[in-house]
């Protein structure tokens, strides 16, 4: 267990990755729910700026990004990704706050602190060298199983059917590889799923996250997955309506505006049902989604 200071509370937090119960999933999104509804006046601003921010900055430097040297543009494209990544930390401060019983606006910029932005851009940094190595790891697996010529080769899926054992033959390499992507794709996720909130709200250093978050998603990674395909089909279900207006409406700007709002809503929840899944894998200190020291903080 390791202990850090937490950046929007006088009171220490307690990180450890622990095992959860498979029935959060769900609670962790009608938790979201309970949250957005009790304190809307904070988190709905809040989202908004995090949406609007970005967008404008895009806006304002368009021009500048394709006039200017392929160096402006990479800078300029870098800046907005650091700046909506920040923002989006910012967000899950936000709901820590609201889940304390002390919603504060301010908790969105607890990322633009000089060590928390640091190790935002260097875990930023290192999504993209594992991403290139897994790359270079994936070019390398499908070399040997000798399928580059099977995706890509004409005429080579007749050759591989007509020597040892056939289509067994050729399926197994074909599995292999497909079980090595999501091997990876697994892992990558691992590494890096709770990162954020682990720099923001417990103070941790990257490598120090990464440990943890790693940890944290395999003990629970089947929750996990549960969570994600949960997330899938509600929204779905969340959009589905909006869509069914739009074929009978004949209004297309009630349409884009139903839209947003119906995003901004949905995508502050999906942001707080994480910060959940985050507070029950990881926070020792605070009670599991449900239990009364949450209800009552949810309530306040």
């Amino acid at each position: 267990m390791h202990t850090h200071r937490e950046s929007n509370s006088d009171q220490p937090v307690s990180v450890s990755p622990r095992k959860v119960k498979a029935g959060p999933p769900l609670n962790w999104i009608s938790g979201s729910i309970r949250l957005l509804r009790d304190n809307w006046g904070v988190i709905l601003p809040a989202y908004l700026l995090v949406i609007v921010a970005p967008v404008l900055i895009q806006l304002v430097s368009f021009d500048l990004m394709f006039r200017g040297s392929l160096f402006t543009m990479v800078l300029i494209v870098s800046a907005i990704a650091v700046l909506t990544l920040v923002l989006n930390a910012g967000m899950i401060a936000v709901f820590h706050s609201a889940a304390e019983g002390r919603p504060r606006f301010t908790s969105l910029f607890a990322g633009f602190g000089g060590r928390s932005i640091a190790h935002l851009v260097l875990m930023l940094l290192l999504m993209v060298l594992v991403a290139l190595a897994m790359s270079l790891m994936g070019y390398w697996i499908v070399g040997t199983a000798d399928l580059e010529r099977a995706l890509f080769g004409a005429g080579y899926y007749g050759d591989a059917m007509s020597f040892g054992l056939g289509t067994q033959n050729f399926m197994l390499r074909a599995l292999f590889v497909f079980l090595s992507v999501v091997a990876a794709l697994t892992v990558f996720a691992a590494l890096f799923c709770f990162v954020v909130p682990l720099i923001v709200i417990a103070r941790e250093g990257v490598f120090a996250a990464i440990s943890h978050s790693f940890r944290a998603s395999f003990k629970n990674l089947f929750v996990l997955i549960f969570f994600a395909v949960n997330v899938m089909a509600l929204s779905q279900l969340f959009f589905f309506p909006l869509f069914t207006i739009s074929a009978s409406t004949a209004s297309m700007s009630f349409w884009v505006v139903a839209m947003i709002l119906a995003a901004i809503v949905w995508g502050a929840v999906l942001t707080g049902a994480y910060y959940l899944s985050f507070r029950d894998v990881l926070l020792t200190d605070e009670p599991p989604l449900g239990e009364p020291a949450l209800d009552t903080a949810v309530a306040a």
